[in-house]
């Protein structure tokens, strides 16, 4: 069954807005119904329909378009990461965020590698994280089809011998510069033709590329990726340097071993991939480290307290009344508290501390170096420094918020950051439960 929900009409005089597609794939409808509820404040944003099975779905698919999918697992006729692997068979190009009950990290990891580019927990996502999500997703796998694209594209320039052809004699001078070579490296190949070899390369490396060379000369190998080397980059005529990606053979000659290089600039690639890492270990609001990315840099700290006996201080922070700010306010107002909150921490740090927000208006920090005592004075002041901000509202005035604070220390017990986190939030649930706009040190001894 399909249901399309047409968003708000707008008045003639309206400037035109932004338009979402989305298909909810759901066979819940109460579930069905808390995802329209929550969305309900960008109605005017997006139209939605909504499909109970995948079928369904995939009927809707082939007589319809959308500009993404919020797919629930378990379906009448579909069920685990076989529903995305067929809806990505079904919609190759489209974005899909997977909702379930499920509220576990490795099944977001396998969601995501499965071909989804995002993961929502029933229940636990507001509207506001979903609209968020649904942008993130889309931008995301944007990106990924840029990144294919491009390697597509990149494969025909081959084919047709437009990368830079690059190829040296048995002593390593160049014999052969083609016009994309030319074009790539900034030389004629009038005036290259000749010239040692290493000219293209950093001088740093000249010695290194050499015995490189010598070893590929001995070897069996007729061809070889340079890939296993950690950097690669070409030196052009005005002495820039650009990271490429090699490709080199050898071919026996009646005048010796020739060596044919096929260079290709991968500046644009890395690009789209520092995207896409950017994209998937931060907040798109904060630009913080985000729950997994933190979790990550958490587990380090803790291996090295477990290591060097280090004390490691740990705070679990919230915004006071947050939902009030945001009926009284607005979610902008809101969206603004939460990146002030962000400013000041990052300006009240040192460069070692760590910080990211684990979720909605919850915040979480590591203090390397720092035992409990002084986590304490750094929380304090924190919350101080927090409790005397103006946060400017989008429409005009201002106004300000306080934070509660959770505080403990990493333990040698701890087999994972999450265990002391868990000690800093009961900590930080004592701090809202006795008045807000406080610090509360975790007494748990375990």
């Amino acid at each position: 069954m399909t249901t399309p929900i047409p968003c708000a009409p707008t008045t003639p005089m309206a400037l035109p807005l932004p338009h979402v597609r989305i298909l909810l794939v759901e066979d819940d409808d109460a579930d069905a119904g808390l995802v329209r509820h929550g969305l309900k404040p960008f109605a005017t944003r997006f139209t939605l329909a909504h499909c109970t099975t995948l079928g369904a779905a995939e009927a809707w698919l082939q007589a319809n378009g959308c500009d993404v999918v919020l797919l629930d697992l378990t379906l009448p006729d579909s069920s685990g990461f076989a529903t995305v692997r067929r809806m990505r068979a079904a919609a190759p190009t489209l974005p899909l965020i997977v909702l379930t009950g499920f509220d576990n990290e490795q099944v977001a990891l396998q969601a995501v590698e499965a071909g989804t580019q995002d993961y929502l927990v029933k229940g636990q996502a507001d509207g506001p994280v979903m609209w968020r999500s649904i942008q993130h997703a889309i931008a995301r796998k944007r990106l990924e089809e840029e990144l294919r694209l491009s390697e597509e594209r990149l494969q025909g320039i081959i084919t047709l011998a437009q990368d830079a052809i690059i190829t040296a004699d048995h002593g390593m001078r160049i014999v052969l510069f083609n016009p994309a070579a030319e074009q790539l490296f900034g030389y004629s190949a009038d005036t290259i033709r000749g010239q040692p070899l290493d000219r293209l390369l950093p001088p740093e490396v000249r010695s290194s590329h050499a015995a490189h060379m010598r070893a590929f000369e001995r070897s069996s190998d007729t061809s070889r990726p340079m890939s296993a080397r950690q950097e690669v980059y070409g030196i052009t005529a005005s002495g820039g340097r650009f990271p490429a990606e090699v490709s080199i053979a050898k071919l026996l000659h009646s005048g010796g071993t020739l060596y044919t290089a096929i260079v290709r600039d991968i500046s644009e690639r890395l690009r789209v991939e520092n995207e896409l890492r950017r994209l998937a270990t931060t907040d798109s609001l904060t630009g913080l480290p985000n729950r997994r990315q933190f979790l990550a840099v958490g587990e380090t700290e803790l291996a090295r307290l477990h290591r060097y006996a280090r004390p490691l201080g740990v705070l679990m922070m919230d915004v006071d009344h947050f939902k009030a700010i945001n009926d009284t306010h607005g979610h902008a107002a809101g969206d603004q508290a939460l990146i002030t909150l962000a400013a000041v921490c990052r300006e009240e740090l040192r460069d070692t501390d760590h910080l990211g927000r684990l979720g909605g208006e919850e915040f979480a920090i590591l203090l390397p170096e720092t035992p409990l005592p002084r986590a304490v004075e750094v929380a304090e002041r924190l919350r101080q420094r927090l409790g005397s901000v103006f946060v400017k509202r989008p429409g005009g005035g201002s106004f300000r918020f306080t934070v509660s604070i959770g505080v403990t220390d990493g333990r040698h017990g701890d087999r994972t950051i999450e265990r002391a986190l868990a000690r800093a939030d009961h900590a930080l649930y004592q701090a809202k439960h006795s008045g807000r706009n406080r610090v509360i040190t975790s007494d748990d001894p375990a």
